[in-house]
């Protein structure tokens, strides 16, 4: 990190090179003690310097702020964008890309790597918009390969499935279906009971085999951390040690299964074409001769088998690669991302050029002011203090303590409606901001009793519904017949059918090359009218000719299944309109089936609204992770207490104290103009009885922050942090050969 420092540029640092003809020179920063000098906006004029002799048609520098125009126009080696919440990071890579095309770069030989398709769709469509008709004959914005990385390496998997040996018509297993598939394996092998070599304790001997949503955790975890299952287990699942050598045989019965059955699942999409670029060396030079700029998006939250992709297109010195993110906002470690990535740029990219952006387009001075207070509690990290220009300071936040959590939730609706009243703000200016989604169902309640309209983020996704996954599956059936976690998921829903006949089935389906004649075999069907049916349905849907047509003729099949299955199947139907209507958008079922793997729709959403219709403005609950990239005007902050935030489950870890400190980093930088943190005088739960500030709080001078209903002999600190250790044995190496076959 430190040597990385010292290849910052910045506006004013280049103009003084561009000046006096000499070599960057910039001191390493220290976290603790140097002022973030790097970042202060110089003027325009300075900058002029920095245009090449034949000016593009966008008017850049009137565009971009100094520091946003140097990250445009750096196109060169390997560079580090740190991009501050709220400093227009998203604007960047849109200029940026604007400024390749018109620099000569071919639409066709830029890589655009982000985390949601939504946000790549939005960075080409405003490319499009500024650069209109300005583009040469024969060029297309919609050249530019983006998307999500599962959304590209499923691409490459099927564009180049020749060359890498694989059936292109592959399943993809959502987590639900991993699940699945590692249960019907535990079960067909017997895993049930302790395979160790050591004598297990008394205890041990009583610990449970994990059930299925844990194994795949697990197995999940340890490939995309690149943590070995027993050491995993060790450290963060020390109960089920007894079991670990099962469950790293269960691991790689898992991985052959899917490899016999042409499934994958999420975290194969990426690690299998890794593994390509490890072990192919044409397919290697061919993405590297392909993508000759690569950019990525919120770089932080990338895991090692993602770097590792990246490492190996942007190996040779002409890859141009820009990566562009925050390490104040890595918050996603339960999903296996990896800080490090960002944190030790420079040790896979020693040349590589570090640019700040910290001016921040979101928030008055004042609520800066206490989120560069938190930020400066970040041990590990770079250097960085965001500013604004704006004119008015505005109000400093507001800590309040209430009696319990009725009181607290009663205060949050008081002050909102009081606001709401003042500044003439609508419903769905307001957020209420919780480190876990149970933290708000007091201020629920209270909105309820208040009449104040609401949605809260969470709850089921609409892929994960059983009736949707039913259809799926039936669907996922017609595409790769070797799918058997459909099959199976299919059979067993009619009564008389159970995991042995279903296995039957399957396997006769498989050794009679994939026909579906076995349904109608008397000795296989049991004379099961429903099974006689499928076969039919199945048949008469294979021959449609449009994808909205099949799921019509499916559903059809359905209903009256799902109808003896649950008492509220007309509610559940009516789901069935969404599916349909995504399956128009889609000409095959290879697309229909990667569009809602790879791009679900996002319906995890529970709305109260006593009396309007569902577009009418809404205060959002919501959860911090499911925050972030977002903004309101005034944000909520509730139950910040130590236990609660931190979360009990950390404070004893100080990797897991960091992410929570950035956790917190992320909700307060969330207000755009007034940011209210409330807490109750004790939290209790089966965890515990908790009663102290969170150390968050306390830990931030007290000139940044209005306290309300308190006092200061409140505000002391509770709970040391402990250094940074390797938690795991890590193999990170992108070419070592000591990587398990099925990570």
């Amino acid at each position: 990190m430190a040597a990385l420092e010292a290849n910052l540029i910045t506006p004013q640092s280049l103009s003084d090179q561009s000046s006096s003809n000499q070599p960057l020179s910039n001191k390493p920063l220290s976290k603790k003690s140097d002022t973030a000098q790097s970042s202060t906006p110089d003027s325009s004029e300075s900058i002029n310097k920095l245009t090449s002799a034949t000016d593009p048609e966008v008017d850049y520098l009137t565009e971009l702020n100094p520091s946003q125009y140097l990250a445009a126009t750096t196109i060169e080696g390997k560079v580090l964008v740190i991009a501050g919440a709220g400093s227009g990071k998203t604007k960047t890579l849109t200029y940026r890309t604007s400024y390749l095309i018109e620099k000569g770069a071919a639409p066709r030989s830029i890589l655009l790597l982000t985390f949601t398709r939504k946000a790549a769709n939005e960075i080409k469509a405003r490319v499009k918009t500024l650069l209109g008709d300005r583009l040469e004959d024969g060029q297309n914005i919609n050249d530019i390969t983006s998307g999500t990385f599962h959304s590209f390496c499923n691409m490459l998997l099927r564009r180049y499935s020749g060359l890498l040996g694989i059936n292109p018509r592959f399943s993809i297993l959502d987590t639900g279906d991993s699940e699945d598939a590692i249960d019907l394996i535990r079960k067909e092998k017997g895993y049930t009971t302790s395979s160790s070599k050591t004598k297990p304790t008394s205890a041990q001997s009583k610990q449970a085999f994990p059930r299925k949503q844990r194994l795949q955790k697990i197995i999940s975890t340890a490939r995309n951390r690149h943590i070995l299952i027993h050491d995993l287990i060790e450290s963060e699942y020390p109960d089920l040690m007894i079991h670990a050598d099962a469950i790293e045989q269960l691991a790689k019965d898992y991985h052959k299964y899917k490899r016999t059955h042409h499934l994958y699942d999420f975290d194969d999409i990426i690690s299998q074409v890794v593994k390509h670029l490890k072990i192919n060396l044409q397919f290697r030079k061919l993405l590297q001769d392909t993508y000759r700029y690569v950019m990525v998006d919120e770089y932080q939250d990338t895991n090692i088998p993602q770097k590792q992709l990246i490492d190996y297109i942007c190996q040779p010195e002409q890859v141009s690669l820009m990566v562009v993110g925050d390490d104040n906002q890595s918050i996603y470690a339960f999903r296996g991302a990896s800080y490090e990535n960002i944190l030790l740029f420079s040790d896979s990219y020693p040349q590589a050029k570090l640019i700040k952006l910290e001016q921040n387009y979101r928030s008055t001075p004042a609520i800066l002011s206490y989120v560069n207070a938190l930020s400066d509690q970040i041990t590990l990290g770079y250097q960085k203090r965001l500013f604004s220009e704006l004119p008015v300071n505005g109000q400093r936040p507001v800590f309040c303590r209430r009696s319990d959590e009725a009181a607290e939730a009663k205060y949050i609706a008081d002050t909102l409606l009081e606001l709401k009243s003042e500044y003439d703000y609508g419903y769905n200016d307001f957020a209420v901001l919780g480190r876990t989604s149970f933290q708000s169902s007091h201020i629920q309640l209270e909105f309820m009793k208040r009449g104040i309209p609401f949605i809260v983020v969470g709850g089921i996704k609409f892929l994960e519904k059983r009736h949707i996954k039913d259809v799926l599956a039936l669907v996922k059936i017609l595409h790769n017949p070797n799918d058997t976690i459909a099959w199976h998921r299919i059979l067993t829903l009619f009564k008389g059918i159970g995991e042995v006949t279903a296995t039957k089935l399957t396997q006769a389906f498989i050794q009679q090359g994939n026909s579906l004649q076995p349904l109608l075999d008397p000795k296989l069907n049991k004379k099961n009218e429903h099974l006689i049916e499928l076969y039919h349905v199945l048949t008469k849907a294979e021959q449609t000719d449009a994808v909205a047509e099949m799921i019509d003729a499916l559903i059809d099949f359905y209903i009256p299944v799902l109808q003896a299955l649950e008492d509220n199947w007309r509610e559940r139907a009516e789901d069935f309109r969404v599916l349909k209507s995504l399956a128009q958008e889609h000409s095959s079922i290879d697309r229909f089936l990667e569009s809602l793997a790879l791009d679900p729709p996002n319906d995890s959403v529970a709305a109260f609204d006593p009396s309007a219709p569902e577009d009418k403005d809404a205060v959002t609950i919501s959860t911090i992770h499911s925050a972030k990239g977002l903004e309101w005007p005034v944000v909520f902050i509730n139950a910040l207490i130590d236990g609660m935030m931190p979360h009990h489950r950390s404070l004893d870890d100080f990797e897991s104290i960091e992410e929570e400190r950035k956790l917190f980093y992320v909700a307060c930088s969330r207000a755009k103009t007034h940011l209210y943190l409330t807490a109750p005088n004790y939290f209790s739960s089966f965890a515990g009885f908790f009663d102290k500030i969170s150390r968050f709080i306390s830990e931030v001078p007290a000139d940044c922050v209005n306290f309300e209903a308190t006092t200061q002999a409140q505000m002391q600190p509770n709970g040391n942090n402990r250094h940074l250790g390797n938690k795991h044995n890590r193999l990170e190496d992108i070419g070592s050969n000591q990587d398990p076959d099925w990570w």
